[in-house]
């Protein structure tokens, strides 16, 4: 490594000695659902792709990729605690310095990301269990529906016959 190259290297690391997420601004995964428990949002910075093999329940979803362009959807968190959480935690502390140059001040970072999640044996909804769960959603709708058109049918029935 030539002299400039070294000049380059050591000024690029104490350029960024001191920025970014401190190692108590990680939780492990268990920590960090008890967290969401107590309302904290779990906001899952996966891309599409990851999100679809699993997603956990009750977190909020914005892809890392347009989490700058949706900020506006998280202000009511500025003053709230967020836990972000990525497939194995690299991209979360780029996420993490986003949100607090953008306001928000209580950030903290799921260690190991969603997949630590899922060995954790956390709470996960695979794909198929999404679609069984929309699917069933669906058919309890339709079976209200039906039983909606019964009563208003026995409702006609019972005023015809009170006519009569």
């Amino acid at each position: 490594m030539t002299g400039i190259n070294k000049y380059v290297v050591v000024l690029a690391a104490l350029i960024l000695v001191g920025c970014g997420p401190k190692e108590d601004q990680f939780v492990d995964a268990k920590a960090a659902s008890a967290l969401q428990g107590r309302g904290h949002l779990l906001l899952d910075i996966r891309e599409h792709d990851g999100y679809k093999v699993f997603r956990i329940p009750n977190s909020t979803h914005i892809p890392f990729g347009r989490l700058k362009s949706r900020l506006d959807e998280l202000a009511e968190y500025k003053a709230k605690p967020i836990v972000l959480i990525d497939y194995s935690g690299l991209r979360s502390p780029r996420a993490w310095e986003m949100l607090k140059k953008s306001g928000f001040n209580q950030v903290s970072i799921v260690k190991g990301g969603a997949k630590e999640w899922k060995e954790a044996g956390l709470p996960i909804e695979t794909m198929e269990e999404q679609m069984e769960s929309a699917r069933l959603e669906q058919e309890q709708q339709l079976e209200l529906e039906q039983l909606q058109r019964e009563i208003e049918r026995l409702k006609q029935e019972s005023m015809e016959s009170a006519t009569q």
